[in-house]
């Protein structure tokens, strides 16, 4: 989703604290991001009980919105693609 405010998008991070592969993706995500006007919101399953269902142990997942990036690791060319959308 773009904040039309700040021209940012808000990428979401659905995970939990104890997950490698979700801190691995996390770090990753955060390298390829870089100096772009994209900020990343950190959801931890742990706290949110209403998405256990929805993701369980498939995570992490990054989504921004409605629409899913990638699951499970970061998957470049998904995320090239994306951020290209929205340029």
């Amino acid at each position: 989703m773009l904040d039309k405010i700040n021209q940012t998008a808000v990428l979401q991070l659905y995970g939990r604290t104890y997950c490698h592969l979700c801190t691995d993706l996390l770090e990753a995500l955060s390298l390829k991001l870089l100096g772009l006007p994209v900020s990343v919101e950190w959801i931890d399953l742990d706290e949110h009980e209403e998405w256990e269902d929805i993701y369980g142990e498939h995570i992490p997942v990054l989504k921004c919105g409605d629409f899913e990036i990638c699951r499970h690791r970061l998957d470049e060319v998904a995320l090239g693609a994306f951020l290209l959308r929205l340029s």
